[in-house]
């Protein structure tokens, strides 16, 4: 899980949640908190599988407009490629470098010096 997932979940406190109705006739305030947080969870993931598609056909949407009078960077379209499978390898493995490159078949060099260039956060 991300630090940014991490930090959304942690900041749902119990005091947060005191006001959402509850559907158990008895509720336990610890486990209500875990399954609010999994949902949470769950949200996140969804939504950024839901900007990976988008980003991907924005992309072939560009190669499906490309016509003889239309005027494309390739040099910028890999760029904006690269640094879109280098977030979402990131994404996929916590930020574990080492693990991201052996899924992007890159040594571990090669993608520091990727995420470097292209100032990947």
């Amino acid at each position: 899980m991300s630090t940014a997932k991490a930090a959304i979940l942690e900041s749902l406190s119990k005091r947060r949640l005191r006001g959402l109705p509850s559907r158990m006739r008895k509720p336990v305030p610890a486990e209500r908190l875990e399954k609010i947080k999994e949902m949470a969870s769950a949200l996140l993931d969804e939504a950024a599988t839901l900007d990976h598609e988008n980003a991907l056909s924005e992309a072939n949407a560009a190669i499906g407009n490309l016509s003889p009078s239309s005027r494309l960077d390739f040099f910028e379209e890999v760029k904006s490629f690269e640094m879109r499978l280098i977030q979402r390898a990131l994404e996929i493995t916590g930020g574990n470098q080492a693990r991201a490159a052996r899924i992007l078949g890159l040594g571990t060099t090669t993608l520091n010096y990727k995420i470097k260039i292209y100032d990947i956060a």
